[in-house]
């Protein structure tokens, strides 16, 4: 929990800001997938004639820990030209999604896992996967798809993590036109996350690649800095009761009200008056010090 506080003297017209709470974010979680809907894409296809072919779906049972799995297959012909010819598959869930604009701006993606194993044969090509995103652009009313560092994989199951801080400037747009990194701040547009699967070939004799990737354990966290919730007053610094108007609460946020006549030590909640997942007009109630001329108001955000 993050306390904010917003002091001012109510001697006048009050138009206050509490600052929000930070590294508050939004987790996902799809141990088996089997907790969302996935859609596969093929997000870029570079082989001659772009004819690589892909296939995806659920698996019952096989994955890591033996539980249900996701596959990605896919084939494409390698021309034996020095140029790197593959396929990346996109995985994306519309329940796996944030809106800046709603939720506030993305500090950073903080982590992601997946476990991943792979059967490929045809030709020594390099299999990869890694985080995607998909971002809905409002001024080319288009969707762009970024990914981070791809990496690699291993036959057998194998866990692939990312533990370390992803700033909107690590990832860069694959397979489409636009921005070349994605927007996290609260002018973004919603932004679906997943996962891609990547195989590839750039040297060697002509051959045919086929393979199925293996993906399990799916895990994202997000670190946020929700919309600034915002309050103004129209009452004066003699009330007993306090009319504010709130806007800008982030979703799943809780703020609390408190007064006191001293910087130094506040009352406890007086009363307790707060407002979870919604906006509108409160009334802060001063009963601990109704003569005062000047009071104080504190929020807390949690």
């Amino acid at each position: 929990m993050t306390t904010c506080r917003a002091l001012l003297p109510l001697a006048l017209t009050l138009a206050l800001s509490i600052c929000p709470r930070l590294h508050a974010g939004a987790g996902f979680n799809d141990g088996d997938f089997t907790t969302y809907s996935w859609t596969p894409v093929k997000i870029q296809d570079t082989t001659a004639g772009q004819t690589a072919s892909f296939a995806a779906g659920e698996q019952p049972t096989g994955g890591f820990g033996t539980a249900a799995y996701r596959s990605n297959s896919f084939s494409f012909h390698f021309n034996g030209s020095s140029t790197n010819q593959g396929i990346i598959i996109g995985n994306l869930s519309s329940n796996v999604a944030y809106n800046p604009s709603v939720s506030g701006a993305i500090h950073a993606i903080t982590g992601f896992g997946l476990a991943a194993s792979n059967s490929v044969s045809g030709g020594a090509a390099t299999v990869s996967i890694g985080l995607l995103l998909m971002q809905t652009n409002l001024a080319l009313q288009t969707n762009i798809y970024y990914t981070n560092q791809l990496q690699p994989t291993s036959g057998a199951w194998n866990q692939v993590k990312e533990q370390s801080l992803q700033l909107a400037a690590d990832f860069t747009r694959v397979g489409s036109s636009g921005p070349v990194n994605p927007d996290f701040t609260t002018n973004g547009g919603t932004i679906q996350f997943g996962y891609v699967t990547a195989a590839s070939l750039s040297s060697g004799s002509a051959t045919t690649i086929t393979g199925t990737l293996g993906v399990d354990d799916f895990q994202l966290s997000i670190s946020n800095t929700p919309s600034m919730p915002r309050f103004t007053s129209q009452q004066p610094a003699h009330a007993t009761n306090l009319l504010v108007t709130l806007s800008g609460l982030a979703p799943g946020e809780t703020i609390t009200w408190f007064v006191s006549t001293n910087l130094a030590a506040w009352s406890i909640d007086n009363p307790p008056n707060s407002a979870t997942n919604t906006n509108g007009t409160f009334t802060v109630t001063n009963s601990v010090y109704p003569g005062a001329s000047g009071w104080f108001l504190r929020a807390q955000v949690q």
